[in-house]
């Protein structure tokens, strides 16, 4: 399974967890969950990807 951290100032905030493995549905979810991370924490975040087994 494939998760994306959201990493503010070296520290990661939260983990985004797809709930569908088929790639356009992950691409629109975590491009939705990103917007709302920017308005959360401004614009200073980067998204990171790591699979999880």
């Amino acid at each position: 399974m494939v998760v994306y951290d959201v990493v503010v100032n070296g520290e990661v905030k939260e983990t985004i967890r797809p709930k569908t493995g088929r790639l356009k549905n992950v691409y629109a979810y975590v491009k939705e969950q990103i917007a709302l991370m920017k308005l959360k924490y401004g614009n200073g975040i980067v998204v990171t990807r790591r699979i999880v087994f």
